[in-house]
């Protein structure tokens, strides 16, 4: 049985900043060369660890354009919600993004976001055991989110993820998870929602990982410019990995074509920070945002370690500016 895996999409109807070419017709050009691959190489599905849209809701016209789009892929397409597919990071929003319609008009794309689903398909013999779970809360908190939890017996576990899965310390933020010590109960795990990706990585035991990358290119990094844009050939036989295979996007232009070096900024870091604070100022049950400046000032200096003159200093002067507001 072959499996094709790609990374994050991101569909948009303007073009990145960091962008001198058609955004939109690259993506096009790179989704058909996906479904090209699958039919070539005979593959049973096409999997995607989520992020298929930049934004929850895209316009009609954006969203019917990458609908005929993904009619044209030959075989089923299974994936997740990501982060940039809800609202405010909230699952319960699923129902009315535009990633929800895409999957009502589109009947080879089937979105999974129940964990510990699994779903057997089934080919000459072969038995491989996907599961899935999108972005939320908790995804990279103590490892979380790289399990199937109830994996089935005489099969393939495949996990596909997004989240914050890498092969290094990233330094520059702390939610994330190592591949060298996170627990699961998959054979292999497909990760998303880093767009550099790490690649392969197997682990002593025999577990291995994996992230492509994404497919698209929003920032103009040195490492965006640099990296080459893939996807994954999963071949399984006799419900073992035989191969996996990273094939390079030929319609992917190289970096330094299409990037605007001038516009480089810390995207990415900026997106992570973004995170880290809406899931800080989120309700447990995820269903709205509550702004509490004074806990939010107390965390910040608790793990800066201000003095705590300096915080009643600054937790005085957000009193004042509350009042004169009210005045």
């Amino acid at each position: 049985m072959k499996l094709l895996y790609f990374g994050d999409v991101h569909i948009r109807g303007k073009n990145p900043r960091n962008r001198t070419d058609d955004y939109k017709e690259a993506l096009k050009a790179k989704l058909r060369e996906i479904w090209k691959l699958a039919e070539y190489n005979k593959v049973t599905a096409v999997l995607c660890a989520g992020d298929i849209f930049d934004r929850p809701e895209v316009t009609n016209s954006v969203l019917l354009e990458f609908a005929e789009v993904f009619k044209e892929c030959p075989v089923p397409i299974l994936t997740t919600a990501g982060n940039h597919d809800v609202y405010s990071y909230n699952l319960d929003t699923y129902g009315r993004t535009s990633l929800r319609i895409l999957e009502l008009i589109v009947p080879q794309l089937e979105v999974i976001n129940t964990p510990y689903r699994n779903m057997i398909l089934e080919e000459e013999g072969n038995r491989v055991a996907l599961s899935f779970q999108p972005y939320d809360q908790n995804i990279d908190k103590d490892g979380y989110g790289y399990s199937p939890g109830r994996p089935k017996e005489g099969a393939y576990k495949i996990h596909i993820a997004h989240g914050m899965l890498l092969d290094h310390d990233p330094k520059v933020f702390d939610r994330y998870t190592y591949v060298g010590t996170v627990k699961t109960e998959a054979d292999l795990v497909l990760s998303g929602h880093d767009h550099l990706g790490f690649g392969y990585y197997e682990r002593s035991d025999g577990k291995k990982f994996l992230n492509c990358g994404a497919i698209c290119r929003l920032s103009a990094s040195e490492a965006e410019i640099e990296r080459k844009v893939q996807v994954a050939l999963i071949t399984v036989n006799n419900n073992e990995l035989e191969d996996l295979e990273l094939i390079d996007l030929r319609s992917a232009k190289p970096g330094n074509e299409i990037l605007d070096r001038s516009q480089i900024e810390a995207e990415q870091k900026r997106q992570y920070a973004m995170e880290e604070f809406a899931a800080l100022i989120q309700t447990e049950d995820g269903s709205k945002a509550i702004v509490d400046l004074n806990a939010i000032v107390e965390s910040i200096a608790e793990k800066e370690g201000y003095a705590p003159e300096v915080v009643r200093v600054a937790l005085d002067k957000i009193g004042e500016a509350k009042q004169n507001l009210k005045v």
